[in-house]
């Protein structure tokens, strides 16, 4: 083969792969996308229902009553003038009401009483319910209604803050001897 053969290939080659690699270049395309999650979720737990324990009633006369405390120590007392009536108490209680709430982030929220259903039996009756959190305590009950909101400070985010609650009983005749219940919701909100 010629010399001028072979360079004549060597050109053809090079502009060929000049030609090639000219054009318009291809591209990668990748979608990016923007994402923001929100939450003001908040979660609440109960943890036990008031227990008031159980006690040996016979009314006379006076303004008797039972308060359970709402500080942890779980203990129910006879408070009010006796009158002559009889109030002992049998077996202790075993827990205070005990509400558990969390949010994602440190922040204010109330809490509001709705639902209230007082005890059956005419001679009893839940005439206040007390509350205690790490920052607040107060009534959120008070003589057999609900009150208004009340502030409860959640102090850590996704940590529960404890919502305790205690709460008297007024004695106005002698009960049935059975079970006595009262009940009501706790609504956490922003």
């Amino acid at each position: 083969m010629k010399s001028t053969s072979t360079k004549l290939l060597a050109f053809a080659s090079v502009l060929a792969i000049g030609v090639a690699t000219s054009g318009a270049a291809k591209a990668q395309v990748e979608p990016v996308t923007a994402t923001l999650t929100t939450s003001s979720a908040i979660t609440s737990t109960k943890t036990s229902d008031m227990d008031f324990g159980t006690w040996l009633i016979q009314f006379v006369a006076g303004t008797p009553a039972l308060t359970l405390t709402d500080d942890g120590t779980v203990a129910t007392t006879q408070t009010g003038a006796l009158g002559g009536s009889l109030v002992v108490q049998v077996t202790a209680p075993a827990t205070e009401g005990v509400l558990d709430v969390q949010i994602p982030a440190a922040g204010a929220l109330t809490a509001v009483v709705s639902n209230f259903v007082d005890i059956a039996d005419a001679g009893l009756s839940l005439q206040d319910v007390t509350y205690r959190t790490a920052t607040e305590n107060g009534a959120i009950v008070a003589l057999a209604a609900a009150t208004a909101a009340v502030p409860v400070t959640v102090l850590a985010g996704l940590t529960d803050e404890t919502f305790t609650m205690g709460g008297t009983i007024d004695i106005t005749a002698t009960p049935a001897d059975l079970a006595h219940t009262a009940t009501f919701d706790v609504t956490f909100a922003y």
